[in-house]
């Protein structure tokens, strides 16, 4: 029996959430922030530029909640008054409801001291991991990395393999997925550190769970977009791939003309500074742009599937470079199999 989870606020990023919310049983309802209003009614796909979901916008809050199982309360920037949080929260507790919040709205609303779930090893060297690993990076925000992170996770349990899925999305964990540790993110912690402490992380959880394959979200950009707009510098993207040895990695990108010598050099960066040579790159629904008043803020574009595939031209990869759109299932499809027949090669990985 399904149960109904009310997702608050729903947009971009939440969007995938309620796209995949089915995996795990769950009934989606979408509510919307106020600063959204104006998609009322509409369908989902309003909102990342993907296939129709038959899933509504809703900003009658109330109403909603009392409709539903399980509230989730996510960070977002569409929602500019914190206060809605608290007003929504207490009254989802009134109504008796399970309520979850994301790690980082909890910071921002209570600010709690932060702590790690795991120590410093004593010993400084990095396990084995014997299971492939496929990783999903990004070129920059809002490339629709969730996405990717799903679809493959839905491709490779379809062929029935054993996925273990760690990902950049808090909600991961509803999808029986494991989110990210939080010293990833504390800044007392040295590089060094967190690089052996995920790599037990991650070792760890292959032993318990004994995956065919691990599919790694990789959260913030791999570099720098320039001098105003750093991205985090590419150090969380770093400390992950020094602590795995990914056998796969899938890049995602904003939506624009590429050329073959662009794929180079990505591929060459990764190569080098995160030890993986990519060949597999998705495209996002998602256009970003200069913002002519504010050099250090970029300015998104919404576009669907079908701008997408148009502006998609998969020959400039040559025989070696794999472009997809990351909402068009048969370009994902083609490019998930060769990922599976590129593992496959290797009998000892997959």
């Amino acid at each position: 029996m399904s149960r109904k989870i009310a997702i608050f606020p729903i947009d971009h990023q939440t969007a995938t959430f309620a796209r995949f919310a089915h995996l795990e049983g769950y009934e989606p309802i979408a509510l919307l922030s106020p600063t959204l209003s104006s998609l009322v009614g509409n369908d989902l796909s309003r909102l990342d530029g993907g296939k129709k979901a038959n899933i509504s916008l809703h900003l009658n809050y109330q109403e909603k909640m009392m409709e539903s199982d399980l509230i989730y309360f996510v960070e977002s920037e569409s929602v500019t008054n914190l206060n809605l949080y608290h007003e929504l929260i207490s009254y989802a507790k009134e109504l008796n409801k399970e309520v979850i919040l994301t790690d980082k709205l909890s910071m921002f609303l209570k600010n709690p001291e932060q702590f790690t779930q795991y120590l410093t090893p004593s010993t400084f060297k990095l396990l084995t991991i014997d299971v492939p690993i496929i990783s999903v990076l990004a070129m920059g925000e809002k490339c629709g990395q969730p996405q990717t992170e799903f679809s493959i996770r839905k491709y490779f349990a379809e062929q029935g393999y054993q996925v273990l899925q760690i990902g950049t999305q808090e909600y991961s964990q509803l999808f029986g997925s494991l989110k990210l540790p939080s010293f990833l993110f504390d800044p007392s912690i040295d590089i060094q550190n967190k690089i052996i402490t995920f790599n037990r992380f991650v070792y760890d959880e292959c032993q318990k769970a004994d995956p065919d394959v691990i599919i790694l979200g990789v959260p913030n950009p791999i570099m720098k977009y320039n001098n105003d707009i750093l991205n985090g510098l590419g150090v969380i993207p770093y400390v992950i791939q020094n602590a795995v040895q990914s056998d796969i990695g899938v890049v995602n990108l904003h939506c624009s003309e590429y050329t073959y010598e662009y794929f180079e050099h990505i591929m060459q960066l990764c190569k080098y500074r995160l030890n993986i040579a990519v060949k597999y790159f998705g495209i996002s629904n998602t256009v970003a742009s200069k913002n002519m008043d504010e050099p250090n803020k970029l300015e998104y574009l919404q576009v669907n599937t079908d701008f997408v595939k148009k502006k998609l031209k998969p020959e400039i990869g040559k025989d070696e470079y794999t472009l997809f759109s990351i909402y068009d299932e048969e370009s994902m499809t083609q490019a998930f199999r060769k990922i599976e027949q590129e593992l496959l090669a290797n009998v000892s990985q997959l």
